[in-house]
């Protein structure tokens, strides 16, 4: 199964450069994700509730909302504090997120945006969709590494490969050049960068993640294990704010002192 991020950020991250103060960038690129989390909880029926419009309305939306809001207010400064550059991928600099936070409907409106064109896109590179069904695109071509190769699924590899190498570049792009001074500010982003490193914050964030796998392990083995891969995304992306969080939580304890 090809890997959600970042090849369905890198539609929204376009979206974000071309016109920034209309869009909440966290929401279009959690969002952009939420679709595959959902999936986690509808194994077989997933082209329609998951990348349907009651998952969209039920699940895509609510959870990019909600998780953009306490991402930014409270796990932001921890999360992306805990973790190093990596050459042009600035990942410190994200720390800069809690000093700007948009209106509701701009939050909500890109929560849209970025759920929506994921379950478009899909729909053109998974079988039996209605994208695929309209272009004729879920004739069988091969069988490679135990499934079965329609034009549909190429597209997806293809698409995932791709999307994902723009994507990584542009999170790179953003960190790197120039953007997040323009949208922030360059005294924020300064002021964020130069926060000083809470060296027992990895580990924290670490033992987050890997404990946030125990629900995954517990759900794949009692409940639903067809949809393993996307359970476990969603356990990952949960694990994350709960890690910014005890990070952001223990780093204004010691500033307090």
């Amino acid at each position: 199964m090809p890997v959600t991020f970042p090849a369905h950020q890198a539609p929204v991250l376009m979206a974000k450069l071309v016109r920034p103060t209309w869009f909440d960038g966290t929401a279009l690129v959690v969002a952009a994700a939420a679709p595959d989390l959902n999936a986690a909880f509808s194994p077989h029926d997933s082209a329609f509730r998951s990348h349907g419009v009651e998952g969209l309305i039920l699940f895509s939306i609510p959870f990019a909302v909600i998780y953009s809001i306490v991402l930014r207010r409270w796990c932001a400064e921890g999360l992306f504090g805990a973790l190093p550059d990596l050459g042009p991928l600035r990942i410190r600099s994200y720390q800069v997120l809690p000093q700007r936070r948009p209106p509701l409907a701009t939050t909500i409106a890109s929560a849209v945006l970025g759920a929506g064109l994921h379950i478009f896109i899909d729909s053109f590179t998974h079988r039996n969709r209605w994208g695929s069904d309209l272009l004729g695109l879920n004739n069988f071509l091969f069988e490679a590494i135990g499934r079965e190769f329609t034009t549909a699924r190429v597209f997806q590899y293809l698409g995932h490969t791709v999307g994902s190498l723009i994507g990584a570049a542009l999170f790179m792009v953003i960190a790197s050049s120039g953007h997040l001074e323009r949208w922030y500010g360059a005294e924020a982003l300064a002021a964020a960068r130069a926060r000083p490193f809470d060296r027992p914050a990895p580990l924290r964030l670490l033992a987050a993640v890997a404990l946030g796998q125990v629900p995954a392990l517990l759900w794949i083995t009692f409940v639903a294990s067809e949809a393993a891969i996307f359970m476990v995304g969603l356990c990952f992306t949960l694990s994350l704010l709960a890690g910014g969080f005890l990070n952001t939580r223990f780093r204004n304890v010691g500033a307090g002192r």
